[in-house]
């Protein structure tokens, strides 16, 4: 089973199992927030986010008075998860929205391979887990 695989059954089930009135039977979580939660509304699935070790399955309870709940679920993986950042020698052609390989010399390639392969060292890759504030095009 692949991430995603694993990331959608985790969703699904502690989802399934909140809306049921049930408590998740994976993961960490709040209770105090899954009890407040519940007495907001009907949760909706939220996003999905990872960190090295865990996916977090974020349930959100709305309140249309305001004030909504946000439930994170962190559910450990059986490995550790990679963030893949996309190599120096992919190139995107914005005009057709290909993407393609480039042409190097082969030192210069294999000196860009031990780059990417470095990148997935756990210290070099927790960075990329942090928070990123919001991006805009100028």
């Amino acid at each position: 089973m692949n991430l995603t695989q694993f990331a959608a059954q985790a969703k699904l089930a502690v989802f399934e199992e909140i809306k049921t009135g049930g408590d998740p039977t994976q993961g960490t979580f709040s209770a105090d927030v899954l009890r407040e939660g519940r007495t907001k509304g009907e949760p909706v699935l939220g996003t999905t986010r990872y960190e090295p070790d865990a996916v977090i399955v974020e349930i959100i309870f709305p309140n249309p008075g305001g004030g909504s709940i946000l439930l994170p679920i962190r559910i450990q993986t059986p490995e550790r998860i990679v963030h893949l950042p996309i190599p120096k020698w992919v190139v995107e052609s914005i005009w057709q929205g290909d993407i393609a390989g480039s042409y190097h010399f082969e030192s210069d390639a294999r000196r860009m391979v031990e780059e990417f392969t470095a990148q997935l060292d756990p210290e070099a890759n927790a960075a990329v887990f942090a928070p990123r504030g919001a991006t805009r095009r100028e």
